[in-house]
């Protein structure tokens, strides 16, 4: 039997938030709707007359949702879809993105009901309409924890976490088979790959088995590690991390016996053309300039809001011989890592000359 078909028209510089919607929604139907994005790379196969499959969604679609951001808005191109759309029967619903505000918006979209996502709320209304349309019984259960995965991709919050995450490479964190707090051992439970998979479908995530040690999601690899700095590996796209905060903050909770209410750590590993600070009295002078105090944990840390810092040099080096690239260390409570924290950081550093975007600058 066909899946039903929702078309989504969107401007394509919205591709990212869309897409990032569209995950969201895709994993609360189990992707038994088919949601057609024609900008994603995913609905159109390169190669395929773009055109056709456009007009081919859209003959089979029964629902259109026009997403409004302040881009698309001055773009003609959403109202010549939807109004294509709506000739045909289409149900054209109308959502405000970004700021926007559907009642705000000229004819012919505001005399079309709909609404906007600017909370849990409006996410749970996508699933509402998928429902009453399709007589469907889909959870309409977004938390805001769901809905702060798409801020960095929002323009009021993204143009500068936007200008620090274009600088990342990726970030990796390591959950360790052996943890230690008040002088007591734990070790990380058995098989933790399969915790992992659980929790992602509990979290409605998909993935996928590689091999016997490797897990991949969206922008994510997950892997367990044998040998030295064995345990799991978790290393992320940089623009994946607010749609993965919540399950690098759940994974210290399935992966250990109990809750650890320790520290932990990430490593931030940069692209090739930016350079870090990294001799010691160096950034101590900078940072001091800039008020940055010193951490608790370390002489050669540093402190900033919640998290302790410092900056790594490059394999080979007496205080580095695990990775081969120059990286910025942070530590975290366990269970409450912060990618608006981490950007936030990373952005005071930028500002601090500790990291350079580019080595001739």
């Amino acid at each position: 039997m066909q899946k039903p078909t929702v078309f989504i028209s969107h401007s394509s510089v919205d591709k990212d938030l869309i897409f990032q919607i569209k995950s969201l929604v895709r994993g609360r139907t189990s992707g038994t709707v088919d949601l057609f994005q024609s900008s994603d790379g995913e609905s159109i196969p390169f190669g395929n007359n773009w055109i056709h499959q456009v007009e081919e969604n859209l003959n089979k679609s029964k629902i259109m949702f026009v997403f409004v951001s302040p881009r698309s808005a001055m773009s003609s191109w959403i109202y010549f879809e939807a109004g294509f759309a709506y000739s045909k029967g289409i149900k054209v619903i109308p959502i405000g993105i970004d700021g926007v505000d559907i009642g705000s918006l000229k004819p012919p979209l505001n005399l079309l009901q709909g609404f906007n996502v600017s909370s849990a709320e409006g996410l749970n209304n996508i699933i509402a309409v998928l429902n009453r349309e399709f007589g469907c019984s889909y959870s309409e259960s977004f938390s805001n924890s769901d809905y702060d995965r798409l801020s960095v991709f929002i323009s009021n919050d993204k143009e500068s976490s936007k200008k620090v995450l274009n600088i990342i490479d990726n970030v990796e964190l390591l959950f360790p088979n052996k943890m230690r707090r008040d002088n007591e051992g734990f070790s990380i439970i058995d098989d933790p790959l399969a915790q992992v998979e659980k929790l992602l479908t509990d979290s409605d995530i998909d993935f996928r088995r590689v091999d016997e040690n490797t897990v991949h999601t969206h922008g994510t690899i997950i892997r367990y590690k044998e040998g030295s700095g064995s345990g799991v590996v978790i290393v992320l796209d940089p623009f994946c991390l607010k749609l993965n905060e919540q399950l690098i903050n759940d994974l210290v909770k399935v992966l250990y016996p109990e809750e650890l209410l320790i520290k932990h750590w990430a490593r931030v590993f940069f692209n090739e053309d930016v350079l870090l600070l990294t001799k010691d009295f160096k950034v101590s002078s900078k940072l001091h300039v800039y008020g940055f105090s010193m951490s608790d944990l370390n002489g050669k840390m540093h402190r900033y809001e919640s998290l302790d810092f410092a900056l790594e040099p490059a394999f080979g080096t007496a205080r580095n011989r695990d990775y081969e690239s120059e990286n910025l260390r942070v530590v975290y409570d366990a269970g409450q890592f912060d990618t608006d924290l981490l950007c936030s950081l990373i952005e005071e550093l930028m500002k601090a000359g500790i990291v350079l975007p580019s080595r001739n600058s």
